[in-house]
């Protein structure tokens, strides 16, 4: 039986989920098998879980993090975003590159991956210099290298119809007062000049990036990895570190590109919550939270 995992930390905050944890003795099963191929423990005792993903948790020991899809549907996805992060050349920090394998109990896939190590920057600020180093390195991996396993670009909140989605679904949901600012975000967005696509990572920061010793160690979760307007890194980096700093990281052109891309933030997180039919008190909070920042 599945269960719902109802809170997670994020920040300094704890936010309700909902996510679907699978059966508790499969887990174990997988997860074990995983390790097993990948050289990690097997004691349960030494686990350490991550439950924090809408479509994946892992198990993190040793130098071993095991990755394993929540339903049938995101074991699909599990195992293209793996191909894809294999075949990305090296880069001048690591990557969960695979360990082993993928292995298969039932519905549940587990890739045992290199554990990467090091921590989240603070948010407000950052070097620049380290900050143009990870965008460059990101948006200048050949795109014919990883091309079959990218993901649809902007698949968060729509894919090809994320206009249709935003201003046709997600938009009504807020407020009277909410849905102009909410639809001139996206209009602003829509009608960005094209721009060659890049391989971008699509949620380069936070938790995604690792740092030690004032360099960028590693770069995780590469599910929405796609070919689209580097931007949209840009906008992640910007967020996180500050503007201030993502401009003195690289060029005027793309951070006013990248700040049409952040202002549709919040309401990108209904259209999540649309597009992968999330459970209603989630799509709930997601709504409530563009009415706050919107009308802020």
């Amino acid at each position: 039986m599945a269960i719902r995992v109802r809170a997670v930390l994020y920040g300094r905050h704890v936010i309700e989920t909902g996510f679907v944890r699978p059966d508790d003795e499969l887990l174990r099963e997988v997860v074990s098998c995983a390790l097993d191929a990948s050289g990690g423990s097997l004691d349960p005792a030494r686990w350490t879980w991550v439950d924090h993903g809408s479509a994946n948790l892992v198990v993190l020991v040793d130098d071993v993090a095991v990755r394993v899809n929540r339903s049938g549907k995101s074991a699909l996805e599990l195992l293209r975003t793996q191909r894809l992060v294999d075949r990305i050349p090296e880069l001048p920090f690591a990557l969960p590159r695979s360990l082993a394998e993928p292995v298969r109990v039932g519905d549940l896939v587990a890739i045992g991956q290199q554990r990467l190590h090091g921590a989240p920057h603070p948010s407000g600020d950052g070097d620049p210099r380290r900050l143009r180093l990870l965008l460059d390195a990101v948006h200048s991996v050949p795109l014919e290298a990883v091309g079959e396993d990218l993901a649809p670009a902007r698949s968060f909140m729509g894919g090809s119809r994320w206009f249709e989605v935003m201003t046709e679904q997600a938009i009504p949901m807020l407020t009277p007062k909410a849905r102009g600012k909410a639809r001139a975000a996206a209009d602003r967005l829509a009608t960005l000049p094209s721009v060659e696509g890049a391989l971008v990572h699509g949620d380069l920061a936070g938790a995604n990036v690792l740092w030690k010793r004032g360099r960028v160690s590693a770069v995780l979760d590469w599910d929405l990895a796609s070919a689209d307007d580097p931007a949209e890194d840009v906008a992640a980096v910007g967020t996180w570190h500050g503007w201030e700093s993502v401009a003195r990281a690289t060029n005027t052109g793309i951070v006013e590109r990248a700040k049409a891309f952040a202002a549709t933030y919040s309401v990108q997180l209904i259209c999540f919550a649309i597009v992968n039919a999330r459970p209603g008190d989630e799509l709930d909070r997601a709504i409530q939270r563009d009415n706050t920042n919107l009308l802020a």
